[in-house]
This record gives C-alpha cells, sequence and structure tokens, in this order.
C-alpha cells in the first residue's frame, strides 16, 4: 500500500471542529502508524482578514452578541450568501492549501470545516495531484446546508437525521453520505469506580464526602458563571463547586476572588485545563453550553447534564437529543438551575434513573471500522 498522508482541515470557530479532527488523528496514527496525520488550519498566517471574520467574529457574536448571530446564520443558509462567501474565501486559503498538498504530498484531505471543503477542492484541481477529499460533518443532530453546498464529495454524519436533511432539504447525493461514529476523545470512554472516583478527589484536594457539580463551557468558560455561582452562595450550598474558566481571566479572577470572601464554600476554580476528563469522571453532574464536544464529553462519560445555553442553530439538536433521551436538561436561569440540583441530590432514586439513562445511551464511538474504511478509500 502506497504512503498515506493526511491533512486534517479545521478552523478555530469553538473547539466543536478541531477536538473530532484529533480524534480521528489518534486512531489514524494507531491503527496505520506508516501514515502521516497533520492537523491544519485552514487560514494561514497571511490570512488574517478570514481569521478576523470566521473566528474572531464568531466568537464575539456567539458571546458577545448572539442576537446577530441569529441573523448570520440564518443568512449563511441561503445559497447566495454561500457563494459570496466562497468567493471572498476561495483565492487565498485555496492558493495556500495547494501549497501544502504540493510541499506535502498529501494524498488525502479530510475537512471538518464546512467555509474550507470548497476551496480544498479548488486547491486539489489546482495542484494536479489525486487526492481523496472527504467532509466529516461535526454537527451531529441539526446541520446547518452549508455542509453540503460543496456536491460530489464523501461526506460523513453521525446521524440519520442529518442525512435526511442532507438529502431532502439539500439535495445531495444519498450516495455520497455514510454514517461515522461520534468522534469522542477515548479519555472520556475509560469507566471509573468508586475508589478511581476518591483518587481523582483526593488528587485535586476535592472532599469525598460531597456531591460535585463541574461548570464548563469550552475554551472561553461557560457564560453565566458567575451568575450562576452567585445563586449557589446566596442558598449555601453544601455540595463542592469545580469551575473551569478555560481563557476567561476575568471570571478566574472574580471566583477566586469569591472564594477567599466565602472561604466555608467548597469551590474550587481552574483556567484551561487538559485534564477536563479528570474532573468530570469525578463529577456528579455538570453545567454545560450545548457545544457538541463538550455534551458528547459529558454523556459518554455518564454524567448528567444541565445545558444552560446553546449556540443557534447548529447546537439545538444536542439540546433535543439530551433531553429527549433523559440525560439532563435545558435550564436557563440560575435558580431554576440550582433547584435541580438541590432535587437530584436530595433524591437518590431520582438520581440514579437519570444515571441510569446516560448509560442507556449507547453511543456509538468505535473509530477502529470508519478509520479502515477512510484507508480504504
Amino acid at each position: 500500500m502506497a504512503k498515506r498522508n493526511f491533512m486534517l482541515l479545521y478552523l478555530n470557530t469553538g473547539g466543536g471542529h478541531l477536538a473530532p479532527a484529533k480524534v480521528l488523528k489518534s486512531h489514524i496514527e494507531r491503527l496505520y502508524p506508516d501514515a502521516t496525520v497533520q492537523l491544519v488550519n485552514g487560514f494561514d498566517k497571511a490570512n488574517f482578514v478570514s481569521k478576523l471574520v470566521f473566528e474572531k467574529g464568531y466568537h464575539s457574536m456567539c458571546t458577545v452578541t448572539p442576537g446577530l448571530w441569529r441573523i448570520v446564520y440564518e443568512l449563511g443558509q441561503k445559497r447566495a450568501i454561500q457563494k459570496l462567501t466562497q468567493k471572498f474565501l476561495n483565492p487565498q486559503t485555496s492558493h495556500y492549501l495547494k501549497e501544502k498538498i504540493i510541499k506535502d504530498d498529501i494524498t488525502d484531505i479530510i475537512s471538518f470545516h464546512f467555509a474550507l471543503t470548497p476551496s480544498a477542492k479548488t486547491a486539489i484541481r489546482k495542484s494536479g495531484k489525486k487526492v481523496n477529499l472527504s467532509v466529516v460533518v461535526t454537527d451531529p443532530f441539526t446541520a446547518p446546508s452549508t455542509w453540503f453546498f460543496t456536491k460530489g464529495i464523501k461526506t460523513y454524519v453521525a446521524s440519520q437525521q442529518v442525512k435526511d436533511f442532507a438529502i431532502k432539504k439539500c439535495k445531495f447525493n444519498p450516495d455520497d453520505i455514510e454514517f461515522m461514529p461520534f468522534l469522542i476523545n477515548e479519555k472520556f470512554l475509560q469507566k471509573v469506580n468508586h475508589d478511581d472516583v476518591d483518587k481523582l478527589r483526593e488528587k485535586y484536594g476535592i472532599p469525598k464526602d460531597k456531591r460535585v457539580v463541574l461548570i464548563a463551557g469550552g475554551g472561553e468558560g461557560l457564560p453565566g458563571t458567575l451568575n450562576i455561582i452567585t445563586e449557589f452562595v446566596a442558598k449555601k450550598v453544601d455540595f463542592s463547586v469545580i469551575v473551569v474558566c478555560g481563557r476567561g481571566k476575568k471570571t478566574r479572577k472574580t471566583l477566586e476572588m469569591l472564594k477567599k470572601v466565602h472561604p466555608k464554600m467548597n469551590l474550587f476554580v481552574f483556567g484551561f485545563v487538559t485534564f477536563l476528563d479528570e474532573l468530570v469522571k469525578l463529577s456528579d453532574c455538570a453545567i454545560i453550553k450545548g457545544g457538541t464536544s463538550t455534551v458528547l464529553e459529558m454523556l459518554a462519560a455518564n454524567t448528567p447534564v444541565i445545558l444552560s445555553t446553546f449556540i443557534h442553530g447548529q447546537e439545538l439538536g444536542n439540546v433535543r437529543f439530551v433531553y429527549e433521551n433523559n440525560a439532563g436538561w435545558f435550564i436557563q436561569k440560575p435558580k431554576d438551575i440550582s433547584n435541580k440540583i438541590f432535587k437530584l441530590f436530595s433524591d437518590d432514586e431520582y438520581y440514579s434513573s437519570v444515571k441510569k439513562q446516560t448509560e442507556n445511551l449507547n453511543l456509538n464511538t468505535d473509530c477502529t471500522e470508519f478509520v479502515h474504511r477512510i484507508m480504504a478509500q
């Protein structure tokens, strides 16, 4: 078999595109050690305008002006807007990708972001090389139509719901769509017993005799965290609270000050962490946003979740999936979040029933067969 050189394309528009790309990279390298796999941000350093608009603009709209994001999202579903966007992106992005294809002798490109797929197709054509191009749709339940704008490309989806949407609404060729597993970091799939949980709590200085709530929301932390913690302080909760602030330095600083003012509250504050899986495993419940990777990682670890916010459009399906499978709740008000946690922790039978639902989800996370299919192309 000829040597395979993979380029996995992503953008920094939230962690939901890079996280599954990392998972696939690790599986390909483990199963086919002779293959080379590189993660590539589709916008090179010189393409600062695209970075500003797509990456920083996306983050700002989602966190600061969600109402504006709703408008942009809906406009983005229009074919005319999609074409206009590609006219803006394609020249610089396709040139950058063409140069990498030639320089690194790329044999396979897998796009983890819909905005990069047309440019990847153009780059392959201009390179004059034979390169396999495929798409991994990172929105498992509700995917924007932009994923299916570029036709004639092998596209992998995680649910029948998205496949039906692609075929019926976007007129995508059914022969070009295949199912894939949920691409979840293996660390979240490792089961733990009571002794394991005790060791993890001892490792991070967290009491073993109290319930633990984890608050996490991706790289920037969970929006509204301070309001939730303020509610916990007012109610003098007796459970421990872990907050992962990510890159949210202001939130972290405020919480650390709050911890000093209220020393009796079992509050543990972290910044950006590489051990989120361990914090999830030692926790009894998590308050999170509706991002795909975060939701699936929590559920894979059998942790009941409260979704306090989600991004309009693509994350709606994640919220519905949790709710319809009784694996958690969508609750926005801090007071209602607090009340739900009190009920959950005060009723062992109720907690056990919810925990059981997370265990019964039977998420398909086996990437072995998926990787073999990719290598057979």
